[in-house]
C-alpha cells in the first residue's frame, strides 16, 4: 500500500514534531510547513491525501486558509486543529468544508481513527 501524504500547516514547533512522529508511526509521510502562506504554495506544488490545519496561525487566520484550501484542492479532507475549544468556530469550520476538528492536547487514538476514516474511507 502507498503511504499517504499529509500536509501539516501548524507554526507551534512542539506541535509539529509530534505530528512528524505521530505520522511516521502511523505509515504516513508528512509535509510540514510552519505558516499558511507556505502551506499554500506546498498544496499548488504537491498532492496531498489530507491536511491537519491550526486554526490559529501567526501569519493568518485558520478559517481563512481552509477556504483557500477547498477552492484549490476541494476534494482533500481537511482536519482542523486547535488549542482552544470554542464550538461557535468549531461549526464554521465544518460548514467551509473541514471533516472534523480536533482540539490540543491530541487525544491521538482519536486523531489516528480521524485520519484513517478520511484518508482510507473506512
Amino acid at each position: 500500500m502507498n503511504r499517504k501524504k499529509l500536509l501539516i500547516i501548524d507554526d507551534d514547533k512542539q506541535i509539529l514534531e509530534l505530528l512528524q512522529l505521530f505520522a511516521d508511526a502511523n505509515e504516513c509521510d508528512a509535509v510540514i510547513e510552519e505558516s499558511a502562506e507556505k502551506g499554500l504554495a506546498m498544496l499548488r506544488k504537491k498532492e496531498f491525501d489530507l491536511i491537519l490545519l491550526d486554526i490559529m496561525l501567526a501569519d493568518g487566520n485558520g478559517l481563512s486558509v481552509l477556504k483557500n484550501i477547498k477552492k484549490i484542492v476541494p476534494q482533500v479532507p481537511v482536519i482542523m486543529i486547535t488549542g482552544g475549544n470554542d464550538i461557535h468556530i468549531a461549526e464554521e469550520c465544518l460548514k467551509c468544508g473541514a471533516v472534523d476538528y480536533i482540539t490540543k492536547p491530541f487525544d491521538f487514538e482519536y486523531l489516528r481513527t480521524a485520519i484513517l476514516i478520511n484518508i482510507l474511507g473506512l
